[in-house]
């Protein structure tokens, strides 16, 4: 039986992070309400980021994280968006080590986009299959041979880790990881909410 209980998210933001990577989820799991009772919101969610200075996302919108990553409470869902800003971050150590140490700890570690580079470079998608953005499945494939890439899906479920296609496949997948979590009235519910018809 699925648990009703409440979960914490924490979604990565850094410079040149494409908007709708985070904030499509962002949205999702914020509506995510228990449907009976009092329609209590079931999962937490709060941006992170390296430092406590506002992030410039792609195209100029300007976020001030709740938390760095030494700040971070624990969580049970990670949340790592991709964007142009995605290459610099693969040549910060101390992020890639955080997020390597993180998804040992937290229940689904999820990407949207380009951060599946992220989760490759820290090592969490060797022999896994994966997916990210259509224009970047070849540079996927070339650079982490070890990853299993899958090509032409919305998002891609390899258990403790689900990797999804580019900028609003966020949104399904972030339905997909409520239904897994809280069930498929849930997710429905949660859809409607946002008015949102497509991801099934």
């Amino acid at each position: 039986m699925l648990e009703s209980r409440k979960r914490t998210v924490a979604i990565l933001v850094f410079d040149d992070v494409e908007l709708l990577d985070f904030a499509g989820p962002f949205e999702v799991f914020s509506s995510a309400r228990n449907l009976t009772g009092d329609h209590e919101r079931l999962m937490e969610v709060f941006a992170v980021a390296e430092t406590a200075a506002p992030v410039h996302c792609r195209n100029d919108l300007v976020v001030l994280p709740a938390h760095t990553l030494e700040s971070c409470p624990p969580i049970d869902l990670l949340i790592v968006p991709g964007g142009a800003g995605v290459g610099p971050a693969l040549e910060r150590s101390s992020l890639i080590d955080w997020l390597r140490a993180r998804a040992q700890e937290v229940e689904l570690t999820v990407s949207v986009c380009t951060g599946s580079f992220l989760l490759a470079q820290a090592g969490l998608l060797a022999g896994r299959q994966a997916t990210t953005h259509w224009e970047s499945i070849g540079d996927l494939r070339e650079r982490y041979p070890e990853v299993q890439v899958v090509e032409d899906q919305r998002w891609v479920d390899s258990g403790e880790i689900v990797t999804a296609a580019g900028v609003s496949a966020g949104i399904d997948v972030a339905l997909h990881v409520v239904r897994r979590l809280y069930g498929a009235d849930v997710a429905r519910a949660t859809a409607l909410g946002i008015e949102y018809d497509y991801w099934e």
